[in-house]
């Protein structure tokens, strides 16, 4: 399988981005992320945490869930582009004004696995006086189903092809990373290397 054809997916993490967070701290929102909505109530609850700039792509506090524009929503309708859905929810401001226009996003495909165990070790130094970091380059995926989007079985990140990647660039939108597989780079002491 050829993975310079796959990129991560995920926001910037501005801080001045409008950021929010679950206004029900018991809904389980790794469910969510991966499209499982057994014993969730529709909508979902999200209230302002942080930033004021609405863009396409909306943090949440939780890695791999994101809520999504209209503009973003139309956008992977209009390619059908495969592997998403979308939940239900109302976003309230800090002044409990609701928010209209987003969505949340469920990421429904899935690969086996995605993992460092064939990654390129490399080493870095941010400042002269600094110590030497070694990271992990790229990411193996392996036996996806086929789908634009989609995450491991077992973790929350989110991969897109490169359809999903070039479509989403040509309609510049904002709030987006993403990054070729490839070239993506992890910290050795941060990652879970199976």
């Amino acid at each position: 399988m050829n993975s310079s054809i796959f990129f991560s997916f995920s926001s910037k993490l501005i801080s001045s981005t409008f950021q929010v967070h679950l206004a029900d701290s018991k809904i389980d929102q790794y469910k969510l992320i991966k499209g499982n909505y057994t014993e969730i109530n529709f909508p979902i609850i999200f209230k302002q945490k942080y930033g004021h700039k609405l863009l396409d792509i909306i943090d949440t506090g939780c890695v791999g869930l994101f809520l999504i524009s209209d503009k973003l929503k139309t956008v992977l309708e209009n390619n059908s582009l495969t592997g998403w859905k979308i939940f239900s929810i109302e976003v309230y401001d800090k002044k409990d004004n609701l928010v209209l226009g987003y969505h949340g996003l469920s990421v429904t495909g899935r690969c086996e696995s995605a993992s460092f165990n064939q990654s390129k070790i490399i080493e870095k130094q941010f400042i002269s006086t600094g110590p030497i970091c070694k990271y992990y380059k790229g990411i193996s995926i392996t036996q996806w189903d086929g789908t634009d989007f989609f995450s491991p079985k077992t973790k929350y990140q989110t991969f897109i092809t490169q359809k999903a990647a070039n479509l989403l660039k040509k309609n510049k939108i904002t709030n987006m990373q993403i990054e070729n597989i490839t070239e993506y780079e992890v910290d050795i002491r941060h990652a879970n290397k199976s």
